[in-house]
């Protein structure tokens, strides 16, 4: 039995997540500057037109990959901070352990602040998807705590902006570790939770 046709909605959906899917090895292996869009679409297999039929720019690209990003990772923390209070604490260590384990998001994320600092129309949508991470992070960090029967040290928005830099610049203090290795960064960030949680 033949395999029924694609639909053009279907075909487009096929392409664009072949073209992000691309686009996350090319900036991982060449960065955000040396990135461009004759090498995304060629390590996906398709021809320029194909990536401006479905993105205005590599900006949008990028942006398109890190509100994934993010949604995956506040998924995955929503979803560890609803678990029963006895698991809480292992699963947090656990996911912190593998924190950006197959992507190399800090070095990239830093050079989109970069980017930021030096195009307006780029910071408005980029701060953006950031302002929505630190909300989203924050209450997690409150079920966090809430779970842990310990008041926040600070005001959530605060300490969630303040575990992001960490994660970041701890992650670009040290070298690169391999696809799957333990996160240094995530360790740290997990004793310092264990510490403020404890009663």
């Amino acid at each position: 039995m033949r395999p029924a046709r694609l639909t053009r909605a279907q075909q487009q959906a096929v392409t664009r997540e072949r073209l992000l899917a691309a686009a996350e090895q090319i900036f991982a292996r060449h960065g955000y500057g040396g990135a461009s869009i004759e090498l995304i679409t060629s390590e996906a297999g398709y021809s320029k037109g194909a990536i401006y039929s479905n993105f205005e720019s590599k900006e949008a690209v990028f942006l398109e990959l890190l509100r994934l990003y993010m949604e995956r990772d506040m998924a995955e923390l929503e979803r560890i901070v609803s678990l029963d209070p006895k698991k809480l604490s292992a699963a947090v260590t656990g996911w912190l352990e593998t924190m950006h384990a197959e992507r190399d998001c800090p070095v990239l994320m830093t050079e989109l602040q970069l980017h930021a600092r030096r195009s307006p129309a780029f910071a408005k949508r980029y701060y953006a998807l950031q302002e929505q991470q630190t909300h989203t992070l924050a209450g997690i960090l409150e079920s966090y705590f809430k779970a842990a029967s310990v008041p926040l040290p600070m005001k959530p928005l605060e300490l969630a902006g303040a575990m992001t830099a960490l994660a970041h610049g701890l992650s670009l203090q040290r070298r690169s570790t391999k696809p799957g290795a333990p996160s240094p960064a995530g360790r740290i960030i997990d004793k310092v939770l264990k510490v403020l949680t404890r009663r």
